[in-house]
């Protein structure tokens, strides 16, 4: 894993969650997210959260892409 888990946090300010996992991806990309972070956002195990806090809990459970 290229980042920190934690550091998703900047990427996300702003979203009004809940937020889909499309959602949190299109703001990270939007706010120039590394490339790894925002597939990860695609692809994590839940469809929607409802903050920040579950979005960086399940980047860090989750297994890293590749």
């Amino acid at each position: 894993m290229d980042f920190d888990p934690d550091d998703a946090r900047q990427y996300l300010e702003g979203v009004d969650y809940p937020a889909s996992k499309e959602d949190l991806a299109s703001a990270a990309e939007g706010k120039g997210a590394p490339e790894e972070l925002v597939a990860r956002l695609r692809t994590l195990g839940r469809p929607d959260f409802s903050g920040p806090d579950e979005v960086v809990a399940e980047l860090e459970s989750s297994p890293t892409a590749g």
